[in-house]
């Protein structure tokens, strides 16, 4: 990964020259409705003397935004309960940080009401700013395929999709993992992510295509270049983007191009049967078949083969990478903890537990048993955040009252301190040591009826709380959690049931790049089958 620093070295070099002499805080008194907001918060990192102060700040958010979040987190978000500015290269001034106690407010209200308008497309988009990999803005704007998630991929659609990935989850760890009784060393975080992403593609595409190699690595390298592509350009600011983010996208658009031309066959023979008389085949179950006739909905230019490509392959970054980032996560830190024996030990003896009691964990009812499982892997994304800020909402009209006097008008980009969140003392006792059962230890030993009793309490994957962030809150929660959630435990499952794991090298040390945390993608460690 030395090309990382390689570009690290480069961005500092030119954002530090060209803030140094062009921005300061120009950019900060572009418009007068703009400027009235700056003015009336405190901003972190911010020097109160020198040359250009806000150009040296946002020059410094490049690897710096975390320390400067944590005070921000300190000084206003807790002390005060009130907003203040982070300086950052991503939006080339600084964007809003809203303290917890505005969360479920924010979160919860209508996108339109009679006095303002907030969104959170403008933010996902430009976390891997989209535009430069993909032309065609239809495909991030209207959002079809995000739509056939939340109709498709609920709760009760579990149902549908354990058994098969039960046996995709299987069938892939034998392929890439191996069977060998004899210890061999891998790259974790990639042989972690292959596991997720074979059994993902399989709901997205079906078979056979869903085992393809081929497809498997180049849409894997795809999501990879479009996460750490996102994160360099965001070194740069706006200005400075349009002429670096072409050069930077190269990689992952010479993976999407090469996706697409493996889709594209799949997608026109799904089409043709579309099209053809129900009667005279059976068609598939899968989001493929899902999403054409979704897009039929839209009118015949969404029926085009190469941008229902598109929209899978758009669609492979937040389904694919994002719940491989987190499953790897998990992996590493359970068997990275310290007290790695007595959680190793727990979750095989559920697991051994569930898998008898339910002929394998091939089933809804067998996956929502795996309460440890389900506790770890919730923990680890508490403690191993994706990014330092998070939950975006663009003010895209009116104005939006954010207390002390501060509003927020339009063009203003407004986040939560969600990484400070999941680290806050007052939320979780310890907050900084991975605890693998700390949401499933106060259920254990209880009997039937006192489960029962207490159903509504346990805090599981995909219950979000205002102390749990990752899958977001509100009106614009994940909404293919449930299968994210379903899938990863049963990828855990596996592994505890299966193998022997051990890393290998240096304890993990994350750091963020802007506002991406970046992950451990050298971690090695050692494996093999265990003894039959």
């Amino acid at each position: 990964m030395a090309w990382i620093g390689g570009w690290l070295l480069v961005a500092l070099a030119v954002v530090g020259l060209f803030l140094l002499q062009r921005v300061g805080s120009v950019a900060l008194r572009s418009n007068t409705k703009d400027s009235e907001i700056w003015a009336k918060l405190d901003a972190v990192g911010v020097a109160s003397g020198g040359l250009f102060p806000w150009g040296r700040a946002m020059a410094a958010s490049i690897i710096s935004t975390r320390t400067f979040a944590n005070k921000g987190y300190a000084q206003f978000s807790k002390a005060l309960s009130q907003p203040y500015a982070l300086p950052t290269t991503w939006t080339g001034k600084a964007v809003v940080v809203v303290p917890p106690s505005k969360m479920h407010q924010l979160l919860t209200r209508p996108d339109k009401q009679a006095d303002s308008e907030i969104t959170n497309i403008p933010g996902l988009v430009e976390t891997v700013q989209m535009p430069f990999v993909i032309s065609d803005p239809n495909i991030y704007q209207n959002t079809i395929h995000f739509d056939v998630v939340r109709r498709r991929m609920t709760k009760k659609d579990m149902r549908l999709f354990a058994p098969i990935t039960e046996e995709e989850v299987g069938l892939a760890y034998e392929d890439i993992w191996g069977t060998s009784e004899e210890w061999k060393t891998i790259n974790g975080w990639d042989v972690c992510g292959k596991i997720i992403a074979r059994t993902a593609q399989r709901i997205l595409i079906g078979l056979p295509l869903g085992r393809d190699e081929k497809l498997l690595e180049t849409s894997r390298l795809y999501a990879n270049s479009v996460l750490l592509g996102g994160a360099f350009m965001n070194c740069f600011p706006p200005s400075l983007r349009n002429f670096v983010g072409p050069v930077i996208a190269l990689r992952a658009k010479y993976f999407r191009a090469r996706c697409v031309s493996m889709l594209v066959p799949i997608v026109n023979e799904r089409l043709r049967i579309f099209a053809a008389p129900k009667q005279d085949e059976q068609v598939p179950e899968d989001f493929l078949q899902w999403l054409i006739a979704s897009a039929a909905k839209g009118g015949p230019e969404q029926l085009d083969a190469i941008r229902i490509a598109n929209r899978l392959i758009a669609l492979m970054t937040p389904l694919i990478f994002a719940v491989c980032y987190v499953f790897s996560h998990a992996v590493l830190d359970v068997y990275g903890s310290r007290d790695k024996e007595e959680f190793i030990s727990g979750l095989y003896a559920e697991c051994k537990e569930v898998s008898e009691k339910h002929a394998g964990l091939g089933t809804a009812e067998a996956v929502d048993s795996l309460y440890r499982v389900d506790s770890a892997i919730r923990e680890s994304m508490r403690t191993s955040d994706v990014a330092v800020i998070n939950l975006f909402r663009d003010v895209s009209a009116g104005e939006v009252d954010l207390g002390h006097g501060i509003t927020a008008t339009k063009g203003i980009r407004m986040a939560f301190p969600t990484q400070n969140i999941h680290l806050d003392p007052e939320y979780y006792e310890d907050p900084e040591r991975f605890d693998a059962f700390r949401f499933s230890r106060g259920f254990e030993g209880l009997d039937e009826a006192g489960l029962q009793a207490r159903a509504q309490e346990r805090e599981l994957i995909v219950t979000p709380t205002l102390s749990f962030l990752p899958l977001g809150y509100g009106r614009h929660a994940c909404p293919g959690r449930w299968f994210a959630a379903q899938t990863m435990k049963q990828a855990l499952a596996y592994i505890v049931l299966n193998y022997d794991v051990e890393l290998v090298g240096k304890p993990i040390t994350r750091k963020a790049l802007v506002n991406t945390m970046v992950p451990p993608v050298d971690t090695k460690m050692r494996i093999r089958r265990k003894t039959r």
